[in-house]
């Protein structure tokens, strides 16, 4: 529902409308079931839902209980009557919560699924890190930021669905007639309750919730700016802006909401103002995050296949005239030397292959010219490679992670039909081509290697 809203005022007002219509004919009709209003109450709250509904005076300044309320509505009264103006409005609160939680938690779901997809295209190439004073630092594997972006998005979707859980509960009468609180527990039944709540500080957990929400949603708007700072630095790009413009404003909406409180002293119309008031930032920050859903996709599919940042280049430069300069001085001409060296780089590149992976026995079929002295040279100048060292070790992390994250999000959206649908239409091809991981040496020559244990049948 949300990821179709934009921030119209007229479109917001029919969500707000359409959320809060649902949500007081589901609680006239248990009343009603449990004999606790007449018909003639529910009769006029229909009059006056359409009259709310046809209205052309309601706008986002203009909450649909404030609407009600200043038309006389009958129904609405009895409700104050029986919860209270604040149990009331924060049940309301409850019930908006449930819909758009479950609708970020699908918008989530499939881009932490689709970023972590986009690992598999990028497995075996490194990029450096840059810190806030734009100094290289450490070398990682692509992947493994990309990973690290997916179990962001995880870890946000995860504190959402157990913060919104709490918040799955009807706030009953304090003062029952009596004992027996069926009626209560039919009320929450149909508006999608699970039982009653017992918090003895109104408004307390639904403070919990919206702190809880802006901080994960800031941590994730950070990550995104440093996922995009680190893209956008080893592609040699410009900054997205649009992403880094995105982030921000989520940040921004991220801040208004943990400032929020509810109003302490009595009054309905604050109160009803400051529920409205969420539901807004809410909304607002959803729509930003569908924003860096989009904005983030495309810098992620291997386009670090075609461009290395700065000074990868150098390095691999270096390497690479260091190999041809060897070359020559054994004897090769310079045309030999340098294809035979770029077949040699270019290779274990393709394969995901460090410098020791390489056999002997492979070095006629990549290039007739390429000498073993050549391969020897080359796993001597990459031996102190930290990150040559290391792929291996991290490649294997990587992928445990990545499988683990894939699981979670795979079982999510299972619980959303309509985001799993879309992932199968987003993905039927990168599905079946398998999960692309490789976790150990692999060469297209047939035969070469029977001796070594990893190429026999598993």
């Amino acid at each position: 529902m949300l990821e179709r809203l934009s921030l119209d005022p007229a479109a917001w007002a029919r969500i707000e409308m359409a959320q809060t219509s649902e949500f007081l004919m589901a609680v006239a009709g248990a009343l009603s079931d449990s004999g606790l209003v007449a018909s003639r109450h529910i009769d006029s709250l229909r009059t006056d839902l359409a009259a709310m509904q046809s209205s052309n005076s309601i706008s986002r300044q203009d909450p649909p209980l404030l609407w009600l309320s200043r038309s006389g509505c009958e129904f609405l009264r009895l409700l104050e009557s029986r919860y209270g103006r604040d149990r009331l409005i924060l049940n309301l609160f409850r019930h908006g919560i449930k819909a758009w939680s479950k609708d970020l938690v699908g918008i989530l779901n499939r881009w932490g699924q689709t970023t972590l997809k986009n690992s598999e295209m990028v497995l075996n190439r490194s990029i450096v890190i840059y810190r806030d004073n734009q100094e290289p630092g450490d070398e990682i594997l692509f992947s493994s930021l990309i990973v690290d972006m997916a179990e962001r998005i995880d870890r946000c979707v995860e504190a959402l669905e157990a913060i919104s859980e709490r918040l799955n509960t009807w706030h009953a009468d304090p003062h029952p007639p009596s004992d027996n609180d069926s009626a209560e527990l039919t009320v929450a039944e149909r508006t999608g309750m699970r039982g009653l709540a017992h918090e003895t500080a109104l408004g307390q957990d639904e403070e919990y919730f919206i702190r809880r929400v802006a901080l994960e949603v800031a941590s994730l708007a950070q990550f995104t700016t440093h996922f995009s700072t680190q893209t956008s630095s080893n592609l040699d790009l410009p900054v997205s802006v649009l992403l880094e413009l995105r982030s921000t404003w989520l940040q921004t909406e991220a801040t208004r909401l943990f400032s929020f409180t509810w109003p302490r002293g009595p009054g309905f119309v604050a109160m009803e103002v400051a529920r409205h008031h969420v539901m807004m930032v809410l909304a607002s920050m959803t729509s930003a995050i569908l924003d860096l859903e989009a904005e983030s996709i495309p810098l992620m599919p291997g386009r670090l296949g075609a461009d290395l940042s700065t000074l990868q280049r150098q390095r691999v430069e270096s390497l690479r005239g260091n190999l041809i300069a060897d070359a020559m001085l054994a004897g090769l001409s310079g045309k030999d030397a340098e294809e035979s060296v770029i077949g040699l780089i270019s290779y274990t590149e393709k394969h995901g292959l460090s410098s020791r992976e390489v056999i002997i026995s492979e070095l006629g079929k990549i290039h007739p010219a390429l000498m073993p002295r050549t391969l020897e040279r080359f796993q001597s100048l990459t031996a102190h490679d930290p990150l040559a060292q290391g792929k291996s070790a991290e490649k294997s992390r990587g992928a445990w992670k990545s499988m683990q994250l894939l699981s979670k999000f795979t079982e999510r959206a299972q619980r959303f039909p309509l985001v799993t649908l879309l992932i199968a239409m987003l993905f039927s091809g990168a599905v079946n081509g398998g999960c692309g991981l490789k976790t150990a040496p692999k060469s297209d020559i047939d035969d070469l290697r029977p001796e070594i244990s990893f190429r026999s049948k598993r």
